[in-house]
């Protein structure tokens, strides 16, 4: 005896071919909804992609070096309205003060550079009319940040925007509150090898190349 003869003779016909037709247009719905959302904009989970504010650091730097941080905006419309603009952002910057100087912030061209009207610690920009999403970027380059290298181990660095704040955060010219910004990373930083160690470097590399050109005279004569 089938599944369909069992449900058949527990259900009757009727009820069958309702429950039948019920799943059915259930499927068709669910179908329907998945494919609201682009192929591209889809994560694993299953959820669209948000804009993610991050500073591109090295895997290395090296004590004492002047670091340049770039500030790199990803997906800067996703999940945004066709005719969105992207007007401007801000962010606070925390790091630990035995290991990185803040030297300055540079805004990328096109953009300005708000930092002096918003709180210490706190870096943005502005761009008017603003990076429209018609233009269909991947990412935007927004700024850089430069460090002096203070110690070595590892440094890290996290920006930030408290909710709620209108200042912080990204703001596009379509949305009742700016988007979060929430990142963090690290880098090593090795240590700038000692004067007396650095001049018995020196001296070595010296001494091969004087006794490699006693070997070519030697061979010439």
């Amino acid at each position: 005896m089938t599944l369909a003869t069992i449900a058949s003779s527990k259900l009757g016909r009727p009820n069958l071919v309702a429950a039948l037709l019920g799943a059915a247009g259930l499927l068709a719905s669910s179908l329907a909804s998945a494919q609201t959302f682009a192929a591209g904009a889809i994560t694993p989970t299953g959820l669209p992609l948000e804009p993610l504010l991050s500073l591109e650091l090295p895997a290395q730097a090296q004590l004492g070096q002047i670091l340049s941080v770039a500030i790199r905006l990803d997906q800067p419309f996703a999940g945004r309205a066709a005719d969105d603009v992207f007007l401007f952002y801000g962010f606070k910057l925390d790091f630990d003060p035995s290991q990185l100087r803040f030297k300055g912030f540079g805004a990328a061209e096109g953009w300005s550079d708000d930092s002096g009207f918003l709180r210490p610690g706190e870096i943005g920009a502005s761009n008017f009319p603003g990076v429209a999403a018609a233009a269909a970027q991947s990412w935007l380059s927004l700024g850089a940040l430069q460090f002096e290298l203070l110690s070595a181990g590892e440094a890290w660095l996290q920006i930030s925007s408290p909710e709620g704040d209108l200042n912080l955060g990204l703001g596009y010219a379509q949305g009742a509150s700016n988007l979060p910004i929430d990142w963090r990373g690290s880098l090593q930083v090795s240590a700038v090898p000692e004067p007396g160690a650095l001049a018995m470097t020196l001296a070595g590399l010296l001494g091969l190349g004087l006794v490699q050109r006693r070997r070519v005279l030697g061979q010439n004569k």
